[in-house]
């Protein structure tokens, strides 16, 4: 296996020290990129989480172009949902290294295996189809790229690969821990498997529907471009023609409501819940609609019902 890097000549790999990061790291090795950071994330939410970080170090002492850093996870530690914080903690960090060090790209070794995982774990929690499309082999996030070269690599592929080169890795613990969503999903995949919803298959899934994603996206992109003004970033007021939101199909409807949401508080990370984006969607294009709020912001009729209306709350006068 080897890895396309594109012509960068220095690039930043998440490395945990987990069988999955360490071959990504040697196939950046192999890829002759002139310069590789290797960073590991310490959360310290083990006591062994140190060591384990500088284990990892030494085995990658030594080896060109790469040079391995630490990065630490300060502060009091969360009591709930414990791993999606670490792991925006972890990105933070990444981010914040490469940007100090003019690193557009930034590799994590993510395999088909983990794109299962997550589409499982959003059909739980009843995403839609954009959830369900898994993770993107390649996501900007402030302008650094986030780069999953091994979605379509099944995990005992990338085991075999550090058993023909020796390379050792360290086993955390956390992925068997059944009090956290994604290892208990890991140990039902075999069930799951018997009946045909191998990790192969949902991947192709996710593929197929993000396929489907980018022909909505792009019909989005020309509703908005045809019908609604005000469209950027930070914007205090967004007017969209309402006759023809009400033309279009739902989905496209609500994809423009997501979207207008996302202008108002672009740094946000959390949007309001899909459901209650929808219902506001079909309020709206019920063609009763009298006027709402929703994700700090004001909807409102204006012009005999022939715009909709958005505006922040604190702007209403």
């Amino acid at each position: 296996m080897t890895i396309d890097t594109g012509g960068q000549t220095s690039v930043a790999v998440a490395v945990s020290g987990g069988a999955d990061s360490m071959a990504l790291t040697h196939m950046l090795v192999a890829s002759g990129v002139s310069q590789i950071y290797a960073l590991t994330f310490d959360h310290g939410l083990r006591l062994e989480s140190s060591t384990e970080a500088r284990q990892v170090g030494q085995w990658l002492s030594g080896i060109a172009p790469l040079t391995h850093h630490i990065l630490t996870w300060g502060g009091d530690k969360p009591h709930t949902r414990i791993l999606e914080k670490a792991r925006q903690a972890r990105y933070d960090a990444m981010g914040a290294f490469c940007e100090a060090h003019g690193l557009s790209s930034l590799y994590v070794a993510h395999h088909q295996d983990d794109q299962a995982e997550t589409v499982l774990m959003r059909l739980a929690k009843g995403s839609g189809l954009d959830g369900l499309c898994g993770m993107s082999s390649e996501m900007d996030v402030g302008g650094l790229m986030i780069k999953r070269p091994l979605l379509n690599t099944p995990k005992s592929e990338l085991l075999d690969y550090c058993a023909r080169f020796n390379i050792p890795y360290v086993q955390d613990p956390s992925n068997q821990n059944e009090n956290f969503l994604r290892p208990r999903l890991r140990a039902a995949q075999s069930i799951l498997a018997e009946e045909g919803l191998t990790a192969k298959r949902l991947s192709l899934t996710a593929k197929r529907l993000a396929r489907a994603r980018e022909a909505l996206d792009i019909m989005t992109d020309q509703f908005i471009s045809d019908h609604v003004l005000g469209f950027q970033a930070g914007t205090s007021l967004l007017t969209i023609d309402l006759q023809a939101l009400r033309a279009v199909p739902e989905e496209i409807a609500l994809r423009v409501m997501m979207r207008a949401l996302s202008c108002f508080r672009p740094d946000e990370d959390y949007a309001p819940r899909l459901e209650r984006t929808e219902e506001l969607t079909r309020d709206i294009l019920s063609g009763m609609f009298k006027g709402a709020t929703l994700g700090g912001c004001l909807f409102a009729c204006g012009g005999k019902d022939q715009a909709l209306l958005i505006l922040r709350k604190e702007h209403r006068n």
